[in-house]
């Protein structure tokens, strides 16, 4: 199994059996194919060929989560979580490619355990 990367993208493709189009969002795996959501269009059933890709960035996510968010808000602990886990995603990117003797790495290991821990909790409220 491919492991996913950070990478999300909208593609626009064209079904072979229908000839209609189909919009998804997908993260991309570390071969390059995405795995994610149909917005529209057709079912993919492997006979889809792609007529354009857009690798999404930081802006990109931030607009479309502004938009969502008008509409349809996230409850307290949605917020919550969501927070946390940009602060994970954050933390993991500084991390990348510091070597282990890294004089600010103890630092950036004790807020990602912190993090780590206000996940679970949070998750365990949730479940309650």
């Amino acid at each position: 199994m491919s492991k996913p990367t950070d990478r999300i993208t909208i593609e626009v493709c064209r079904d072979g059996w229908t000839k209609g189009l189909q919009i998804s969002i997908n993260q991309v795996d570390e071969n390059g194919r995405g795995h994610g959501y149909r917005l529209a269009g057709p079912k993919f059933n492997g006979s889809s060929t792609s007529l354009l890709k857009t690798e999404l960035d930081d802006r990109d996510a931030t607009e479309i989560r502004a938009l969502l968010a008008a509409v349809f808000p996230l409850t307290e602990d949605e917020t919550r979580r969501a927070a946390i886990q940009e602060g994970i995603s954050g933390i993991v990117r500084l991390m990348s490619g510091r070597p282990q003797n890294d004089p600010e790495m103890a630092g950036l290991q004790a807020a990602l355990v912190y993090l780590h821990g206000l996940r679970e909790a949070s998750t365990e409220e949730t479940t309650r």
